[in-house]
């Protein structure tokens, strides 16, 4: 009888237990998976940062009515604009509140990144241009391109590691890196396929990287360093949870809940140069660097943010050059499915961004932040609807 019963308490475990298993069950990531996984908590800060309450506003009927009637259907909890610190749209689906944990998805990038111009900021990391073996000396063995590889280029996605960012296949890394695997093994056993600095290929392990450096730069956990040097100086108002591995490593590529009130906070202290309040929490240097719109508009990506891209479009390539230096600009031209021929216009507004069109927007010219965030829908673009929103709104 104890034959019979050994293996299947043992498959009972395994189906409860094991990664591969796990994303079976669960298939697809989804809004409520803090649930599904361990979390540490980051605490709230002791004085919180309000913003002001300016809705509903008769000057902004017109964008009311807009956004009200776009986002419609379209699995929407929350949909903040903020305006000079003031609160001018505000939408949230029935059973929500402002109150609310919501996941980041990869939106957590940002936070990561950030976190890494602070610890440059403090000489803990003496730039971004020092080798990952330095902090990571493990992976010196792995490939010889490790000797080549920056701190700058896992920041920018241009690493080269051999990882593939999007599958379905429950043996997948990346699958397997969300549902609870070892990171740190993971990162461990990390390999190259292309020289770093070469190619742009978006890929979350990328970040788990730089939480690790982080962790041996500063002798702190990621969980610590984000409550000390962020969430709590950003005045949050809740509690965060960031969900964990099975080996109670912080899922730093992704999956911090909190409130959309205190996502929006991260945005405030980029609009704002790096400054809080008098206080000047991340450099401006960072900043400029960061949002920059000549590295925004080049890369698409920097430092764990992303561009919002605006394109315009010829029949010939010929053209487009002709365009381009009309404009005074040094950007790439690119061939798109159609035959014409375009490439990215300069601007100046960038986001955070994660799974679903979770996002938190920033546009310094008009000082707007919007986050969006909710579930999976194909009714609206909202990588475009939001950046049409934030440009609009003067």
């Amino acid at each position: 009888m104890m034959r019979i019963a050994f293996p299947l308490v043992a498959a009972l475990l395994c189906l409860a237990a094991c990664v591969p298993l796990r994303s079976i069950k669960y298939l697809v990531p989804d809004l409520g998976d803090s649930a599904k996984f361990e979390n540490v908590v980051i605490q709230k800060s002791e004085r919180p940062f309000y913003f002001k309450n300016n809705y509903p506003n008769d000057v902004y009927t017109p964008l009311k009515k807009h956004i009200d009637s776009t986002i419609r259907y379209t699995k929407t909890n929350v949909f903040l604009v903020i305006k000079n610190d003031s609160i001018i749209y505000q939408y949230l689906s029935e059973g929500n509140s402002l109150a609310a944990k919501q996941p980041s998805f990869s939106m957590a990038k940002a936070f990561v990144g950030t976190l890494v111009g602070i610890a440059v900021d403090r000489g803990q990391i003496k730039s971004t241009n020092e080798l990952v073996i330095r902090y990571l000396p493990e992976l010196a063995k792995n490939d010889e391109r490790f000797k080549r590889l920056t701190i700058q280029h896992v920041l920018d996605m241009r690493s080269g590691f051999d990882f593939t960012e999007r599958s379905l296949n429950p043996f997948s890394k990346i699958v397997r890196s969300y549902y609870g695997a070892d990171l740190k093994k993971m990162v461990g056993k990390l390999k190259m396929k292309n020289e770093p600095g070469k190619v742009f290929e978006y890929q979350s392990i990328n970040t788990q990287v730089l939480a690790f450096i982080l962790e041996k730069a500063t002798g702190k956990k990621i969980e610590v360093l984000m409550q000390e040097s962020l969430w709590k100086p950003l005045g949050a108002e809740s509690e965060a949870l960031w969900s964990l591995d099975d080996k109670h490593h912080v899922k730093a590529f992704c999956c911090i809940n909190a409130t959309a009130l205190d996502f929006a906070k991260l945005g405030r202290l980029y609009l704002n140069g790096g400054n809080w309040e008098g206080k000047q929490i991340l450099s401006k240097n960072w900043v400029e660097v960061t949002t920059h719109p000549d590295s925004l508009t080049k890369k698409r990506y920097k430092n764990q943010f992303w561009a919002t891209r605006d394109f315009k479009f010829f029949k010939d390539s010929v053209s487009a050059v002709i365009s381009l230096e009309k404009e005074g600009l040094d950007y790439p031209i690119e061939r798109n499915v159609d035959g014409r021929y375009f490439y990215a216009k300069k601007v100046y507004d960038f986001k955070a961004q994660g799974m679903f069109h979770q996002s938190i927007y920033v546009n310094p010219q008009n000082k707007v932040i919007i986050v969006r965030l909710g579930g999976r829908q194909k009714r609206v673009n909202f990588h475009s609807f939001v950046q049409q929103v934030g440009r609009s709104v003067k």
